[in-house]
């Protein structure tokens, strides 16, 4: 039996419909900070788009809980489930704390580490179009994870540098409060992507 494979439930579907909601997420955001000035309906698309995901997450769980048998763990299935939704929660918490501080232009740090969250999102999916058959694609899946762990890894260099020029050349303490914020934010959203692909490392490998 495949890691996935189910007569009843297409449980490597449900995980490429999560992360499809959260690669929608991450661009529609990037969409609003492109060019620095913040498009204010570009984020309430994504709050659209947090609102089906949510749904979807619902869905998930209920057909997980109907379920007689499965591939793997409910506990595993549902993990996947729950740590996927993180990732497109953190892409709305960007979103929110943007628009509730009011934010109408930002950096190129934060532009350039949304930019780092659509990479992580977009190499995720090519990691769940993966899974079906993860026994003939174990070493594409590794490098599609290795690749996420490069991202995160480029978002915690841009972050601490970023913090450290913040720190040390802004004066306006306005800026300070809201570019912290978003920093962080933006590192949350990163590091819950690297999350989703230790996930999938550690199931791969439980499984083999």
């Amino acid at each position: 039996m495949g890691l996935f494979s189910n007569k009843e439930t297409d449980y490597f579907g449900l995980f490429e419909q999560s992360i499809a909601y959260s690669c929608q997420a991450a661009q529609a955001l990037r969409k609003a900070f492109v060019d620095g000035l913040i498009d204010t309906h570009e984020i309430k698309n994504l709050k659209d788009i947090e609102h089906e995901a949510d749904n979807h997450v619902h869905r998930c769980f209920k057909l997980i809980e109907e379920a007689f048998i499965t591939p793997i763990d409910r506990s595993d299935i549902m993990e996947i489930v729950k740590q996927i939704e993180n990732i497109t929660d953190n892409i709305d918490s960007i979103a929110n704390h943007t628009y509730m501080m009011c934010v109408k232009e930002v950096n190129e740090p934060c532009r350039y580490m949304m930019d780092l969250v659509v990479q992580a999102c977009i190499k995720l999916q090519e990691v769940m179009k993966l899974l079906k058959s993860y026994k003939k694609n174990l070493k594409a899946i590794d490098e599609l994870i290795i690749e996420v762990n490069h991202i995160e890894e480029e978002g915690d260099k841009t972050y601490l540098n970023a913090m450290r020029a913040l720190f040390e050349h802004e004066t306006d303490a306005k800026k300070i409060i809201i570019y912290k914020l978003l920093y962080e934010k933006l590192e949350t959203a990163l590091d819950t992507c690297e999350d989703v692909a230790d996930l999938i490392q550690k199931i791969i490998i439980a499984s083999t």
